[in-house]
């Protein structure tokens, strides 16, 4: 008898247990703020892009007017039978060197216009 008496018990946990689990799933992302790091990362992602494409099609064709494009591209040297390849260390550095530009112009007129970041005292 004691098993009949915990079925109902039993299969509504089981009913509740798909709601518990939205609940839960909810409230750890707004706790941690994943939907805000999703969000990062989609505009992140999207700013790389464009970085990319405004390396490839303003500064290497400048670069290109000194350096041919497929000299840069394959810019590399070997020693010891190992291929070291400039030109893909050099495109990307020019790539890091925009972002990090464009982060710093961004983040700067962020915290210049935003009042609770600015210091107190």
């Amino acid at each position: 008898m004691m098993t009949e008496e915990k079925k109902p018990e039993a299969i509504s946990e089981i009913k509740e247990a798909p709601e518990n689990f939205l609940k839960g799933l909810l409230s750890f992302l707004k706790e941690y703020s994943v939907l805000g790091l999703a969000i990062g990362l989609i505009i992140g992602q999207a700013s790389k892009d464009l970085v990319d494409a405004i390396v490839n099609g303003l500064f290497m064709p400048f670069i290109s007017l000194f350096i041919s494009k497929d000299n840069l591209e394959n810019l590399s040297f070997t020693i010891r039978e190992v291929d070291f390849e400039l030109g893909k260390v050099i495109s990307s550095l020019l790539v890091f060197l925009i972002i990090m530009a464009l982060l710093y112009f961004i983040i700067k007129k962020i915290v210049k216009n935003d009042s609770f970041l600015e210091k107190k005292g």
